[in-house]
């Protein structure tokens, strides 16, 4: 799917509007752009490297030992993470949306930064535990017993961390990378939103947007899970997800059992 380009004063402009915690560095930012399957570097040695997603979607990934892809972490619009050499060699960062552009940070200066200015210092620790806060929520969500459980899961954990406009989920990234994140097969996937949909509790609205309609449906199995872990995201900025990587034909098959694609969305 062809997405259109823009120039880097245009990123700017989306950053400067987008509240996150780190609004000091958003001037020095490079502006970096990145297509799907492209990784994500350590631009700044040993003192690693800071980015800042403001639109499309990265992915932290690991092989098993069964040959499949794991999505350990999901860095979607108003996220930070960090690269090291060290996360370099235990995992694969890429961008998982076709077109996705970050605010880059060096590390050396972010550091100093910290070390002269205390209230930074805090917000940049309270940015770091959000990472932690990610990875407690995809926990919660893999311990689902069933697929149905996952899905849903996965959809309000997108809205908890999405915009205000709650029970609308934009989503960034494909099917596969859903299936690859909740470690399981893509058809179970779809067999899955097909399930709501036919139970009422949520809906394809447009190409892009999925609405949920019946919140408690959800909640019933899966929100009580989020409960300790939403206290914990106290002051958490809220995220936007635009999605931009899937084609018209891939949010229709959204709703079907899909034969395997030959190329990513």
């Amino acid at each position: 799917m062809k997405t259109r380009s823009h120039a880097a004063d245009y990123y700017r402009r989306i950053l400067s509007m987008q509240p996150h915690a780190l609004k000091r560095l958003d001037e020095g930012a490079a502006i970096v752009k990145r297509h799907r399957g492209q990784e994500i570097t350590n631009e700044s040695g040993s003192a690693g490297h800071w980015y800042y997603v403001i639109t499309g979607a990265v992915g932290r990934s690991k092989i098993r030992s069964d040959g499949r892809r794991q999505i350990v972490d999901l860095m979607l619009p108003r996220d930070f993470f960090f690269v090291s050499e060290s996360s370099k060699r235990q995992a694969t960062i890429e961008a998982i949306a076709e077109e996705t552009v970050l605010a880059s940070h060096s590390g050396g200066r972010v550091e100093l930064i910290a070390a002269r200015d205390p209230q930074f210092a805090r917000e940049l620790r309270e940015v770091a535990f959000q990472s932690i806060t990610r990875s407690q929520e995809q926990l919660l969500i893999l311990g689902g017993v069933t697929a149905l459980e996952k899905v849903g899961s996965f959809l309000l954990s997108l809205d908890r961390r999405g915009s205000d406009r709650r029970g609308q989920v934009e989503l960034t990234v494909t099917r596969y990378d859903i299936a690859e994140y909740l470690a399981i097969s893509v058809e179970t996937v779809c067999r899955a939103i097909t399930d709501l949909q036919q139970r009422g509790i949520i809906t394809l609205a447009g190409k892009r947007t999925v609405m949920i309609l019946n919140r408690g449906a959800l909640e019933d199995r899966a929100g009580e899970k989020f409960k300790d872990v939403s206290q914990l995201k106290q002051g958490q900025t809220a995220a936007v997800y635009p999605l931009r990587s899937l084609s018209d034909s891939d949010t229709r098959s959204l709703a079907m059992t899909p034969k395997r694609m030959t190329s990513a969305s």
